[in-house]
């Protein structure tokens, strides 16, 4: 039987609306309380043979008949769920935030996809603003002990994440932007490739703890009073314990955004290419995936003259494309929302 309600899933719509926004938001000139909230409910499609879900919630088939195969279709129901709660102390243009954030959801099939920031942000009159924070997972992701048992069912254990983030933008008063960010991933159970006939060190090579560094640097370009293009480039390192799960590469991204009066339009699109070092003891090849992203949200401020709220709509698609047909995977959804804002 599938659980089909998962909250805090989908891609909150303030997410996608920030995706032309900031790196490190604008500090208020005032001292006092900020923030925001967000509610919505949408719809999605998920197909992966490493994920179970979120705590209770599938995103992933519990049996599979073989290792040949692309993973199935998983249909969810997404409540979602979005905050920041800030405090600014004008003064020195220090800020102290908490919130969560949707992680790079196109690396959901080993990172976590849902994560607490905990940090402190500091302006600096002509050199930009620098954001530190902790990054944990509130919410650990479950994932399969064993991936590759088929015939079945697999038992699930939870995958959490723990981590640092730093950026700094706005660097030297010019319109670029970057960031690092180090997370170690911990699984409380790894059996994988336990019920297939591996020696311990080919078994070894399918481990999925480690640690994940990213680098990201973005430009932004005020096109015209209306319009607003951020290229962005990167580097992502799954550094894991397993050789085989361990995978390397670059990451690219475009995003834009259109204002006009109360509207406002985003899109996201997204491109990374990941490779493995060490050959897969199962499938003999070394694993590769390029994944491709694209999201557009419209946003309206002020809904039937609500003051402080904005109306969003979203729809987004992440395709993961790998070499290893058993490490396909792809996730898609729509949503609408509300968000109100607070100071």
């Amino acid at each position: 039987m599938h659980k089909r309600v998962v909250p805090h899933l989908a891609l909150p719509a303030l997410a996608l609306a920030s995706a032309a926004a900031a790196a490190i938001p604008p500090i208020p000139e005032e001292s006092g309380w900020s923030g925001h909230v967000g509610l919505g409910i949408g719809a999605a499609s998920s197909e992966t043979n490493m994920v179970d879900g979120l705590s209770s919630f599938d995103l992933g088939q519990e049996k599979i008949s073989s290792l040949d195969d692309s993973p199935g279709s998983e249909d969810l129901a997404l409540p979602t769920i979005n905050f920041e709660v800030a405090y600014t102390l004008a003064d020195s243009r220090t800020q102290f935030h908490l919130g969560n954030h949707m992680a790079d959801y196109i690396t959901f099939d080993q990172d976590t996809s849902i994560e607490t920031h905990l940090g402190i942000r500091q302006a600096v009159a002509e050199v930009g603003r620098f954001g530190v924070a902790l990054v944990t997972s509130p919410m650990a992701t479950d994932v399969w002990k064993d991936p590759y048992l088929v015939g079945e069912k697999r038992g699930d254990t939870e995958r959490s994440s723990f981590g640092l983030t730093v950026g700094w933008d706005e660097v030297l008063g010019t319109p670029l932007a970057i960031d690092w960010t180090a997370k170690e991933i911990d699984l409380d159970d790894e059996d994988s490739g336990k019920s297939l006939s591996l020696s311990a060190a080919e078994q070894k090579l399918l481990k999925r703890t480690g640690n994940v560094y990213r680098v990201n640097a973005s430009y932004r370009f005020v096109v015209s009073p209306h319009h607003t293009l951020v290229p962005r480039i990167g580097y992502v390192d799954f550094d894991l314990d397993g050789g085989a799960m361990e995978q390397d590469g670059i990451a690219l991204g475009l995003d834009y955004e259109y204002q006009r009066d109360r509207w406002r339009f985003l899109g996201k699109l997204s491109y990374q290419g990941l490779e493995s070092s060490s050959r897969n003891p199962i499938f003999g090849d070394k694993r590769e995936v390029d994944t491709t992203a694209v999201s557009a949200t419209v946003v309206y401020d002020k809904p039937f003259g609500w003051q402080d709220w904005a109306a969003t709509a979203t729809a987004a698609y992440t395709d993961g494309d790998a070499n290893i047909d058993f490490y396909e995977s792809s996730f898609g959804m729509v949503s609408i929302g509300m968000l109100y804002r607070f100071d």
